[in-house]
């Protein structure tokens, strides 16, 4: 029978939402919730914290029984970096060093919470 692993659905849901948002001329978020492209929902460096964050949550949690902390969070900052390279040729859109860490911050702080989870046993495997 097959078996479905929602933290595995959600991490990679949200790596395509991310690659998505990222590579969209202009703002998808805001041409979604106020009809204006240009307009951007909030803070767009806490837009990147919170996608890396919770992306590395459930990427910890969908691959918790391998010892793959270094591999998910490499590859995580990778794909931040590369998005926000490829934004130098997408219209509408820019590179920041700023976004890059708020990407890195995401990762780093989401390590670090699984982490804790894990040493007070919030986490089972």
């Amino acid at each position: 029978m097959f078996k479905i692993n929602y933290y595995k659905f959600i991490f990679f849901t949200n790596i395509f939402v991310i690659v998505l948002l990222s590579v969209y001329p202009g703002s998808l978020l805001g041409l979604i919730f106020f009809g204006n492209g240009d307009v951007l929902p909030v803070s767009d460096k806490l837009h990147h914290f919170v996608a890396y964050f919770i992306t590395t949550i459930f990427g910890l949690l969908a691959y918790s029984q391998k010892n793959i902390f270094f591999q998910l969070s490499f590859s995580l900052l990778l794909l931040g970096s590369i998005l926000e390279i490829i934004q130098i040729w997408i219209p509408n859109r820019s590179f920041e060093f700023l976004d890059m860490f708020s990407n890195t911050f995401g990762v780093v702080i989401g390590l670090v919470v699984i982490q804790i989870f894990n040493k007070i046993k919030i986490i089972k495997k």
